[in-house]
């Protein structure tokens, strides 16, 4: 329809112009000395539209022909720019195949050819991580080099990749500098802070795991078990690099957060602390404080190791006794007054508690333990299957090909 629309314009313009052509008797008179032209007006009016589309096509012509070396230019920059970009995309699929060699290969010759810095840079991480997926460490850092000649320690995304790969090779000094700096660039990184976590506790550095975990809380990039976790481990290394006296001991325990007294890994090392100072008491405290906070087998079961004797023993038993009528399957508590009670020199009731441990839950300990009591009473044919049962519990069995 449009162009049937279309030629019935042009037809009516033809025959339009037709009549007006046939209506106009002016013409043009030309003066060119010594001679006169005079020429009709329609064809004046024809000639002068010749004329303007000549001159048109020719300066189109020119300029054609001027800027032909600069479109050549652009062209050759265009093929080169879409080969790059084929060579990226080329590389990223065999990155993800786990291709890695042709993934870095392809990627150098990218990076190559790329102009502009983001392809730059984007090229030169792939072939990085291809090469430090392949281990060939010396091959990665020219990569990383040519990042930091083109961009220095100003490209974010240069210095996160650095810092995890020199962790990954557990080049720890150098992992720190590439962190310091992506965190001038960008402090509050959240990725940054978790990768820096990661280096601090392989270099057991305890403040600043707990440091990081406290801003990494904050922002809930980690969700408060994990931070639980990860506090409890560096406030092991920190009792492992730094022994503290008693004293000292009890002072930095009563500073921590209540919720992380009930790990029972940490517990268990502040009462080992004070046991090896010579300070059964405050360890028998300590775990009875925190075993009517959160029960703790773990923590039941040393208990009964302290070393205690007289009314403190006396009183001792009496606690573990009240807390068996609320865990009574508990193999390590009944563990626990089997030994207080041989401690206690009550011979039968070490044995009862020690046999209904072994019933719950057999363990190489309760084994040896009541081999130990029934060796003292002269009972040395159940002793020694108590020994035997107690090898066979803690040495790996021997498998036949």
């Amino acid at each position: 329809m449009r162009i049937l629309l279309w030629i019935i314009a042009l037809f009516a313009l033809a025959v339009g112009l037709t009549l007006f052509a046939q209506l106009n008797t002016g013409y043009v008179l030309l003066f060119l000395p010594p001679r006169r032209i005079e020429i009709s007006l329609n064809v004046f009016v024809i000639l002068m539209l010749l004329t303007v589309a000549l001159l048109y096509m020719l300066l189109r012509v020119v300029a054609e022909l001027g800027g032909l070396p600069h479109k050549v230019k652009q062209y050759r920059e265009r093929q080169q720019r879409d080969a790059s970009i084929q060579l990226e995309r080329e590389a990223r699929l065999a990155f993800f195949e786990g291709r890695y060699q042709r993934a870095e290969r392809l990627a150098g010759e990218a990076l190559n050819n790329s102009e502009n810095n983001d392809a730059f840079a984007v090229n030169a991480l792939l072939a990085s991580r291809a090469s430090h997926q392949m281990r060939d460490f010396a091959r990665r850092d020219q990569y990383l080099e040519k990042l930091q000649q083109r961009f220095g320690n100003q490209h974010l995304a240069a210095a996160m990749m650095a810092g995890e790969l020199y962790l990954d090779e557990r080049r720890y000094t150098d992992a720190g500098n590439a962190l310091a700096a992506a965190r001038q660039i960008s402090p509050k990184l959240t990725a940054a802070l978790q990768l820096e976590l990661r280096l601090r506790l392989r270099e057991e550095n305890p403040d600043a795991v707990l440091r990081l975990v406290e801003q990494l809380a904050k922002s809930e990039a980690v969700d408060a078990e994990q931070a639980r976790r990860i506090r409890n481990q560096a406030y092991l290394l920190r009792l492992k690099q730094q022994p503290l006296s008693s004293h000292q001991l009890k002072d930095w325990w009563n500073k921590l957060p209540a919720s992380d007294k009930g790990l029972p890994l940490l517990v268990e090392a502040v009462a080992d602390s004070y046991k090896n100072q010579g300070e059964p008491a405050l360890a028998r405290s300590l775990l009875e404080e925190t075993l009517r906070n959160e029960w703790s087998s773990t923590l039941a079961g040393r208990y009964g190791s302290l070393g205690l004797s007289g009314e403190a023993l006396i009183s001792q038993l009496q606690q573990a006794e009240l807390w068996l009528k609320q865990h009574p399957k508990d193999h390590l508590l009944l563990l626990t007054l089997g030994r207080l009670c041989r401690a206690s020199a009550l011979w039968g009731k070490a044995q009862t508690y020690l046999e209904a441990s072994i019933a719950v839950h057999p363990t190489a300990v309760a084994h040896s333990e009541l081999a130990e009591l029934l060796a003292s009473l002269d009972k040395n044919d159940a002793a020694s299957r108590h020994y035997r049962a107690s090898l066979a519990l803690a040495l790996p069995q021997a498998s036949l090909l």
